[in-house]
């Protein structure tokens, strides 16, 4: 009995490694000499990296027992102001660091918008999220005219890299959470609100700022997205909700909100984009994929 249960044990204690073994297994044996290469993983990464992004920074709001469906349409403005920043500066550098500071700085306010209307008028955060959704979506589309903006230059925003901006956040929203008062604040607030408040947690505040943590990953990704594209498009990032929030939930998060971890978070990012590789490798219509 005692081996019994310390077998169970080692098995809950590595099943998220046990079951990335076990896809990576079975893809290979399906793709032999095609999905376990080096360059083969550098696409899981690079396909990976814009809404594992987002995945760091969406995790706050669930954690709270809250949810962002404005993420997509986050990326896609903040996308814009940054691609749209450059062109008016003829392509140079200033205007670069001008565009991305424009865009996050538009993605901490959708943010604020959204963690501000929560915790002061107790609107469902579904409800609001979904409802600004169209709305970031249709400003979008007035910054870009509903057309695609080119933007194949310069190379101070055409090199960023979405693999190792993925790494710095994924580790900087790990550190937050898990090494500071504000993480802990978070889990307190998500777990039990009205004790939080009591406790001196202000649930107000821990409310906006994580949302507003949600907006500015969106934009990030938003940013590398673009970087990446070299162009803006209105509903560039459309969908991309879908993918973060399954890769949070099926990485161990409870929507309930007060459990979950990063980690857990970005093995369900990793999952998803093993098994949408995969697909891919193995000549599935996309079509089928989401199914």
């Amino acid at each position: 009995m005692s081996r019994h249960k310390n077998y169970k044990a080692l098995t809950s204690r590595f099943q998220k490694p046990l079951i990335l073994l076990v896809v990576m297994f079975v893809l290979t044996l399906m793709n032999p000499g095609i999905f376990l290469t080096l360059g083969n993983f550098k696409s899981i990464l690079l396909a990976i990296s814009i809404y594992g992004v987002m995945v760091c920074g969406t995790i706050y709001p669930i954690l709270l027992g809250g949810i962002d469906l404005a993420v997509g349409a986050t990326a896609a403005m903040s996308g814009a102001c940054v691609v749209l920043t450059i062109v008016k500066m003829d392509y140079s550098f200033t205007g670069v660091i001008l565009g991305i500071l424009f865009g996050l700085a538009a993605g901490v306010m959708a943010g604020i918008a959204h963690g501000a209307i929560v915790s002061n008028f107790n609107v469902p955060p579904f409800l609001i999220t979904l409802a600004s959704q169209n709305i970031i979506y249709g400003i979008a589309q007035l910054l870009t005219g509903n057309q695609v903006i080119s933007c194949l230059e310069p190379a101070a925003f055409t090199f960023l890299g979405g693999v190792c901006i993925l790494v710095i956040v994924a580790l900087i929203s790990f550190w937050l959470l898990n090494r500071t008062t504000f993480g802990r604040q978070v889990y307190a607030v998500g777990g039990n609100k009205e004790a939080s408040n009591l406790s001196g947690v202000s649930s107000r505040r821990i409310t906006t700022v994580s949302y507003a943590i949600s907006g500015f990953t969106a934009a990030l990704a938003g940013i590398v997205l673009a970087s990446m594209n070299q162009q803006a498009i209105a509903k560039a990032a459309q969908g991309y909700e879908n993918d973060v929030l399954t890769a949070i939930v099926v990485g161990g998060t409870s929507l309930m909100g007060g459990e979950g971890s990063l980690q857990g978070a970005m093995f369900g990012a990793l999952l998803v984009g093993m098994i949408n590789n995969g697909l891919r490798l193995l000549g599935v219509p996309s079509t089928y994929h989401s199914v």
